[in-house]
């Protein structure tokens, strides 16, 4: 009874083990025992009986009649596939007849009989008697595992021409008496390739299954829904979340996937600098000057990727071509990232937690001026400073001066402001789940709970998130799902860029003096909010105490977001679905600012507190409905469908400022205790897109495949003239290795060219812009105010959609049964109509006006390559890489405009351009002086009198003034010899010529070990602060330590200018750096305790890890670290460094538990 048992079950126990991969392996055991105990102890004899069956076909296919049979009964079919033919045709009609009389019908004038066992019919044409299954002849055994070693549990074995077969158990092991020993063995398992062995009496077999990479082609989300991979016909990259983290905790999940996806490149947003920390990213690069990343959706809910937990994501897809991306017209520019969150899964719950904690200290620290070198140069900016650092002799209390000369300040360290600003710190993270469900009901929740502790003083983020998914299925045609998610973010502390110009922390930080000399000790130096000797000579407040503004400045962000989206999917006919979706997001902030007594806001306030509160809230809500029809005639497959979406968002801004508060312990929560209200504002602001689009695919024998889509959308940000944009795609894919002339290249397991073109569109723009708008303005007229209406913008009637097309032609190859797979995209994407402010003329009262005039194009080459370089049954080495080659060309400006210049703001004092964008030219050049050295005594004359005279031939930087040996010199771009703002020119490019990453997995007996690197070369950075951090002419401040090496009489150097030798403010090459990189990006060690041990425990699974992240970086760059985007909110100052908060050394231990 036993052996015919496992064959009834066989059928369940594979569909269950394909589709609970990651249902731990305790869970999935239970489950099955679970399955093999219902089947014993149901009888279901008199339901073969009374099964009746109603079908009307003609022409069809054995195949779906079986299925057909299946969904109007309880009972499954189990078969061989090579002994029944399942694509012959047959007709049936049938009226409630009997199961077994619509069998006859099916299988009539051939050999196949049926046997029912429980509720399964076994087909065959060679069916033996179940009685003498039992008739125990030759007893074999043997063992079935995958190539990793792992046993395969519910492998099928079948002894040949029989019905004679049983399951493998718990262990994969199996035991079955076959009727003689020429018997031969079938073996197989749903998604491996099944083997046949002869048996061999009194030896345990061992069989080795390998997957079968046609039957598990992975599935890739794309728009408004899910394709095989194998039949993608554009450009789209999908990584699965788990197999990126690796158990490693980050705050957001941007940051796992840099380096990880060809095109996808990702950078700090040094705009939001500090702990927790997000990340700005494009997809093939910039394709607009106006900004703005690409689409995020979040199952199908436009948000905040930076919101969510990254253990909740099970998949992101990037959609990179316009063929992939045109489905979602006026918003996929600059693509779209396409975030699928983690469902329930059939079976008994699973409870999983992870939790870790992780040590953090600052990668890098910036050499600065010793006091000794700092006292010396402070003698040569003013020769008064050194009364104030050494003196001989004594005080008026007869006590010798604790510095009597220069030299008695070697040795002496001082205060390293580095260290009391930059601390090592600690951060845990926690992630609880449960997930479980039946075939009819899934459900999936988790919470999780972040806390860092940033490496800058004062400084920290915290993020609680919690999530709950049900899949609900109604009936065999009427299901439905809901989500709904939860966030919220605090974040604390100025950040080392957050406070604009001459107050950028980082840079106070680095100018801090680190002595006070005669006047001060080191700690009353460190108990001084404003530098004494500063407020006392009445010298401004340029410099302050770092330590102390960052105590004294209150800088908090409270973020809360609420989203949720539901799903209903009607099947109203075979092959022919109904779908409707709604999803809404609201997202709530509040930013407090304080400055408290001791702060250089309330020293500029006659040491009074000020307070500032900003709130806002972002609104968003969409409903899209999609009638989906799938049909498969032959070798024809159609996939078609329509759909309608509509979506709103709001933005609400409120501003509130009040100055001279009498104290300051009640910070933000009483604005109204300030005697000076200094500024209330407020906006609010709404646009709505109505879409209609439709998409279809077509296949033929898996060897052809088309799609084409369509979609078009009214925007409200646009005039009625203006107001629809249409964008089309199409794209086709021949798959080569199905053709019959592949079929004896056995090397080559998949082999498909694909071409696309489409165009997609951008409505990121300001509301408003095609109507005329006005603004309130106050008059006095004699004793009274008059309040007036004055026009604010020029309205531009005509402004229309910024279009991009894209043209790509892409390569899928896999060879050796894909263990090695290549995937080559090349790739045109040309954007027109670019929404700048043209300038005008002044009659017209403004000086300029949006105007659709600019051109840009990228063109680039994106290569991954993924291997299983060993796989044995103890080891496995697999390799993941890719890289991408990206040029960015500005095509065309306003008629006859060549160039446009911007300024990157940095520093109020830095007023001149700095980043230049010329046709023909990649954006992100940087603009100013190219560095020629510094002027040496051999480039003058000496006359009588001692005057020195230029040599001719001699550049003159006349900008300088009278110049002298120390001073900088420039290079004459325009060949007149005399340096002017006409021989600025380019002088590096923030656009790096490649990117990429390599990751590395070993797997040994459950030991695992993984680490990555990510590379950039190419690019230049902007490094403006060591630019700030080396204008030695200031005084009371210190200087990075290349200072030290300035030119002197007696140190003639020709890459740092003298004390005074430079120009102020002056924008040259010397501080534009290599920024290429190679980085250690993170290494993982992990241990999974073996079953046998942790089941003891009632625990599933059990893994301890330890990861390091960014244990180190190759690089040239003198700052703190290359990869920084400090003006990331524009793409024409691309690579600035300014006040860029530093990258953390991270060690991380931590566990993997599940139940």
């Amino acid at each position: 009874m036993q052996n015919n048992f496992s064959i009834q079950v066989l059928r369940v126990v594979k569909s269950f083990w394909l589709t609970s991969k990651k249902i731990p392996r305790t869970m999935r055991l239970v489950i099955l025992f679970l399955f093999c105990f219902v089947g014993l102890t149901n009888a279901t004899d008199s339901y073969a009986q009374s099964a009746k069956v109603t079908m009307n076909v003609r022409n069809q296919t054995v195949e779906d009649v079986l299925r057909a049979i299946e969904k109007q009964t309880e009972f499954s079919f189990f078969y061989n596939n090579a002994h029944i033919n399942l694509k012959r045709l047959v007709t049936i009609s049938a009226n409630r007849n009997d199961i077994f009389k619509v069998l006859d019908e099916v299988f009539k004038n051939t050999n196949v009989e049926y046997k029912v066992i429980d509720k399964k019919i076994i087909l065959s044409t060679e069916l033996a008697s179940v009685e003498q299954a039992h008739q125990e002849k030759v007893k074999v055994s043997g063992r079935v595992v995958d190539a990793a070693g792992e046993p395969v549990i519910g492998a099928s074995v079948i002894e040949k021409g029989s019905s004679n077969g049983t399951i493998t158990d718990m262990d994969g092991n199996f035991i079955l008496n076959v009727g003689s020993k020429e018997a031969i063995l079938e073996i197989s398992y749903i998604g491996y390739q099944g083997q046949s062995l002869k048996v061999t009496p009194g030896k345990t077999l061992s069989v080795v299954l390998k997957e079968d990479t046609q039957s598990l082609d992975e599935v890739v989300v794309v728009g408004f829904g899910v394709q095989k991979k194998a039949n993608l016909t554009g450009a789209v990259s999908q990584v699965k979340m788990d197999d990126v983290l690796g158990s490693r905790p980050v705050v957001n999940a941007m940051s796992a996937l840099q380096g990880a996806m060809p095109g996808l490149q990702i950078t700090p947003n040094n705009d939001a600098a500090g702990p927790g920390q997000s990340k700005s990213f494009n997809i093939r690069g910039t394709t607009s000057i106006n900004g703005g990343g690409p689409l995020v959706l979040i199952d199908n809910v436009p948000g905040d990727i930076d919101m969510l937990n990254p253990e909740d994501i099970e998949s992101v897809s990037v959609l990179k071509d316009a063929a992939s991306a045109a489905i979602y017209g006026a918003r996929a520019a600059n693509g779209v990232v396409l975030i699928t969150t983690k469902s329930g899964k059939t079976g008994r719950p699973t409870i999983t937690y992870n939790g870790s904690a992780s040590y953090r200290k600052i990668s890098k620290k910036l050499d600065v001026l010793s006091p000794y070198e700092f006292v010396k140069l402070q003698g040569e900016v003013n020769s008064k400073y050194s009364d104030s650092y050494f003196k001989p002799g004594n005080d008026d209390n007869d006590i010798p001066y604790r510095y009597q000369s220069l030299d008695d300040y070697m040795g002496v360290k001082g205060v390293n402001w580095q260290d009391e600003t930059f601390n090592p710190t600690w951060s845990q993270d926690h992630s609880l789940s449960i997930m479980g469900g039946t075939d009819d009901s899934k459900y999936n929740a988790s919470f999780s709970r972040y806390i860092e502790n940033g490496i800058f003083k004062n400084s920290g983020f915290d993020k609680t998130t919690g999530k709950f998914r049900l899949d609900q299925k109604l009936s065999k045609s009427l299901s439905f799902n809901i989500t709904v998610n939860y966030a919220l973010t605090n974040r604390k502390g100025v950040g080392t860029s957050a406070d604009s110009g001459r107050f950028n922390m980082l840079a106070q930080i680095l100018s801090a003096r680190p002595t006070g000399g005669l006047k001060l000790t080191d700690d009353e130096l460190l108990d001084s909010a404003i530098d004494p000797e500063m407020l006392e000579s009445g010298e401004s407040l340029a410099q302050v105490n770092p330590v102390k503004q960052t105590e004294s400045v209150t800088n908090t962000k409270r973020a809360e977001m609420w989203s949720g989206n539901g799903s209903i999917s009607w099947q109203i006919i075979k092959g022919l679905t109904f779908k409707t979706a709604g999803t809404y997001n609201t997202t709530n902030n509040r930013t407090n600012i304080f400055y408290k007594d001791g702060s250089k806001e309330a020293y500029r306030n006659g040491q009074k507190p000020y307070g500032r509160t900003q709130m806002g809230r972002d609104v968003r809500w969409t409903n899209f409905n999609n009638l989906t029809w799938k049909q498969k005639v032959k070798k024809h497959n159609y996939d078609v469908m329509l759909g309608h979406e509509v979506s709103f968002r709001s933005t609400e801004y409120l501003l509130g400022e009040a100055m001279d508060f009498p104290f300051d312990n009640l910070g933000n929560d009483y604005l109204g205790l300030g005697a000076t209200p200094s500024k209330v504002e407020s906006s609010y602001s709404e646009k709505m897109l109505l879409s209609f689009f439709a998409r279809g695919n077509y296949n033929y024998d898996n060897r052809y495949l088309l799609t084409a889509t369509v979609r078009a959308d009214g925007s409200t940000v646009f005039s009625n003239k203006n107001k629809w944009g249409f964008f089309p795609s199409f794209s086709a894919a021949w798959r080569v290795s199905e053709e019959a002339f592949m079929k004896d290249v056995d090397w080559v397991s998949n082999f498909k060219v694909r071409l696309g073109w489409g165009i997609v569109g951008n409505d990121r723009i300001s509301n408003y812009l095609s109507m005329d708008l006005y603004e309130a303005s106050k008059y006095g007229v004699g004793n009274n105010t008059v309040t007036v209406l004055t026009p604010k913008q020029l309205k531009n009637a005509n402004l229309k959609w910024e279009g991009s097309s894209t043209i790509n032609l892409g390569v899928d190859l896999g060879f050796l049964d894909n263990r090695l797979n290549v995937t080559a995209d090349f790739f045109v994407k040309n954007t027109k109509d670019l929404l700048l402010a043209q300038s005008l003329a002044h009659v017209t009262g403004f000086d300029s006006q949006m105007q659709n005039i600019g051109k840009i194009q990228n063109k680039g080459i994106e290569l991954s390559l993924n291997s299983t370089n060993i796989q044995t049954r103890d080891f496995s080495w697999q390799t993941n890489f890719n890289i991408s080659f990206i040029k960015n060309t500005l095509k065309g400006l306003a008629s006859g405009v060549e160039s446009m210049y911007a300024r990157s703001g940095f520093d109020s004092n830095f007023t001149a351009y700095d980043y230049i964008a010329t046709v023909g030219q990649s954006l992100g050049l940087i603009y100013g002086y190219e560095f020629d050295g510094v002027y040496q005594s051999s480039d003058f004359y000496t006359t009588p009198d001692n005057q020195l005279i230029l040599k001719e031939g001699v550049t003159n930087n006349a900008r300088y003034g009278t110049v002298k040996p120390g001073v900088v010199k420039y290079k004459d771009q325009d060949g007149d010899g005399i340096i002017t703002t006409n021989d600025r020119t380019v002088i590096g490019n923030a656009m790096p010529k490649w990117f990429g990453g390599i990751t590395n997995t070993f797997d040994y007996k459950g030991i695992d070990f993984s680490f990555m690197l990510q590379f950039n070369y190419g690019n230049d950075i902007y490094n403006a602060t060591r630019l700030y951090s080396t204008q030695s002419r200031n005084g009371r401040r210190n200087m990075l330590a290349e200072v030290a090496d300035r030119w002197s009489p007696t140190n003639t150097s020709n890459l740092v200018p003298s004390q005074d030798g430079y120009i102020v403010n002056d924008v040259y090459s010397r501080f534009i750096e290599d920024g290429s990189f190679l980085r250690l990006k993170n290494v993982t060690l992990g241990y999974t305790l073996p079953h046998k041990w942790t089941r003891k425990f009632h625990v599933s699974r059990l893994r301890l890890y330890a990861t390091g992240q960014n244990l180190f970086c190759v690089s040239g760059y003198s700052g703190y670290d290359p990869e920084v985007n400090s003006a990331s909110n524009t793409p024409m100052t691309p690579g600035l460094d300014w006040g860029a908060y530093p990258k953390s050394r991270v060690f991380t231990f931590g566990i993997d538990l599940q139940f």
